[in-house]
This record gives structure tokens, sequence and C-alpha cells, in this order.
């Protein structure tokens, strides 16, 4: 009986096998005053935390085969991500940033996707997929040094328990406006695919396919009408409507993230939405360039805000963890450390080394609402 309730509890949290049950959507709202990154988690159960990640802190990737060499790396940003948390029976308690905004202004998120074709380890330290992003969030300032990032290390899958396998793709943005897709279609044999996007949106399909189904739609040159609110809310009818609704408010002269929860509200799924398996469980709005971030969650719609200039990503004396469902409204910066006179932003080169890249500090399994 254990075992089949923590089967489903990874089922529910990890699977990506035949069913697109864990779908996201994200956008890039920006012009020359703001760069603004909307996303959606959706899943099937609302659990998660928002973390405090801090800088100066040595790491080494978790989960290695045997006889692979894991990847090891010093943090020297700090972030703020929002994690999926899941306990499982081989490795206890684990959690996955599913995107996270570092102190320089770079973002990071992973999205499910069909089984990629990942290279393996190889010659190379090991990553496992769940880790990518932290390790991104964690060493890079820009798009461009993510990108060198990965020739760093040799991406595998995971999988859990030997049952249930782990497999994403990732956006990438700075505060810049720059972005880039990275992802491993199986077509491409383990070779990496990145691609920079006119249309700078994603769901959980790949690449190619997506942009090619968006130019059957009137506007993209074709002849299909833009899905309606009816319409069964598939990754590719999310892409499109994504695309679509993203262009509209980039049409007016300024955005705000007003504009990225409109947008996330049309590619939103609620329990009941025709076809959907996984509800929108919360949408995070990021200014990539104000470093600040505003989200809202199934269980509590009203805004919550975090100001990372005003963090202390040096310091763990203040809570470093908050439930993203938790209750509440308005600014919560200071419940993750705010700066005081004389502490700064950036690397801690004194902090002590920490194994687990995640667990900075005890982090508790959240069962079902």
């Amino acid at each position: 009986m254990k075992k089949l309730r923590i089967t489903l509890i990874l089922f529910i949290v990890f699977s990506s096998l035949t069913m697109k049950g864990s779908a996201c959507s994200i956008s890039l709202l920006g012009n020359d005053q703001k760069t603004l990154i909307a996303r959606n988690m959706d899943w099937p159960e609302p659990t998660g935390m928002v973390l405090k990640n801090l800088s100066g802190i040595e790491k080494t990737a978790m989960l290695s085969p045997d006889g692979s060499t894991p990847y090891t790396w010093t943090s020297s940003y700090g972030s703020i991500t929002f994690d999926l948390v899941v306990e499982t029976r081989s490795y206890g308690e684990l959690s996955a940033p599913g995107c996270g905004l570092n102190e320089a202004g770079f973002y990071a998120a992973t999205l499910f996707v069909d089984p990629p074709k990942y290279p393996g380890p190889g010659s190379k330290p090991f990553l496992s997929c769940i880790e990518v992003a932290r390790v991104l969030l964690d060493t890079c300032s820009n798009v461009s040094e993510a990108l060198s990032k990965f020739n760093e290390f040799g991406i595998t899958g995971l999988v859990i328990d030997d049952e249930l396998s782990c497999d994403m793709h990732w956006f990438l943005a700075d505060k810049e406006g720059n972005c880039a897709i990275v992802e491993f279609p199986p077509e491409n044999s383990g070779t990496i695919s990145v691609n920079y996007p006119g249309k700078k949106c994603m769901t959980n399909d790949y690449y190619g396919p997506s942009y090619a189904n968006l130019a059957r739609y009137q506007g993209f040159g074709g002849t299909l009408p833009i899905p309606s609110d009816e319409h069964k809310r598939t990754s590719d009818v999310r892409f499109v409507r994504d695309v679509y609704f993203s262009e509209e408010v980039m049409a007016k002269e300024d955005i705000s993230k007003d504009d990225g929860f409109f947008v996330m509200g049309k590619v939103a799924q609620t329990e009941g939405t025709k076809g959907s398996d996984s509800p929108t469980d919360w949408t995070i709005v990021y200014d990539l360039k104000g470093l600040n971030l505003s989200w809202t969650a199934v269980n509590n719609e009203l805004r919550r805000d975090i100001d990372l200039t005003r963090l202390d990503f040096s310091s763990s004396e203040k809570v470093t963890s908050m439930d993203i469902q938790s209750s509440g409204s308005g600014d919560v910066t200071s419940n993750f450390g705010e700066k005081t006179e004389g502490t700064s932003s950036g690397c801690n080169v004194g902090a002590t080394s920490s194994t687990l890249a995640l667990l900075l500090v005890p982090l508790v399994f959240m069962g079902k609402r």
C-alpha cells in the first residue's frame, strides 16, 4: 500500500511518459524598458515551495549513476526558485526548480517534453536533467553564459525508483531580452538543439513542431482560426494562444505584470477544462530588469511579491522558503532575509559546502490539498 502511495505521488509530480499531464506555458514579453517572463505551472497537485538559494555554496550533482563523475560547482549568484517537492522511496525528499530568477537578472525554466535523447555523460561530469536549471541559475548571468555552460556537463534523464522518468527542455532569458530554447529532440541523436525563437513562447512540444503548427493559423500564414476558450488545452493549442495573446499585449506602448497575468490566463487550465489533466496551480510573472516577481496560486489567487534587490543571498539566518500556496498577499520579501547595512549580494567565499544542491534548509514534503 505504501509503495502504491509513493508511486502515485511520483506519477503525479514527474510523469511525462505517455500522457501530457504535467503541462506548462511560458512567454517573454519585452521592450526597451521592460523584460517580463510569464509562466504557468500546470500539474495535478498544487504542492511546491518558493526557495531562496544562497551564493557561495559548493555543490555536487545528486543521483549520479554508478561509475560516473558528478558535476560540481559553486553558486556565484543567489536566486529565488519555484520548486516542485516530492518524497521518493530511494532518495527521500527531492526538490527541483521549475523556474527561477537570479540576482544578475538571468532566468531559467524547465518544462516537460516528450522523451528526448540526452547525450549522457560520456567523458564529461554527470548532471541529471532536473538539476540543470539550478546549475544555470547558480552560475550564469546571461543567456550566452548559460549556453556555454552546457559544454561542461553531460546530461542524463532521471528514472525514479526504476519506474518513472523525467524528460525536460529549457527556456532561458536575461534582462537584456535575450532568449533561447535548449532541447535534445530524438531525431538529433543526442545533439543539443538551441533555438532563438522569434515568437518567444514555449509549451510542451519541441521547437520545430510548435512553430510549424503555428503557421497553420490566421495571422501566422495559415487559415485556421485562433483556438477559442472552448478548445481542448493541448500543448499546441496553448502554444498558439500563448503567441497570439503575447503579440496582442506587445502591440501596446507599455507592458506590465498585469499583461503577463492576462496572457497566462488565456492559456491556463482549470479543473474541468476540456481535456485538462493538469490544472494551473501557480502563475508567476518576473521583471528581469527590475529584479522582482509576483505570483498567484490555485489556493490563493492574491498576488505575493518578492524584490530580489533587497535580499541578502549570502545569509540563511532568516527563513529561506515558503509554501507556494501560502496565505496572505503583497510584499513578502522580508520573509526571506533582507540586506542590512554593510551586507551585499554576490558570492560568499566562506560559505559552507553542501553535497545536496537543494537541501540548504530543511524541506517538508507537502501532501495533498
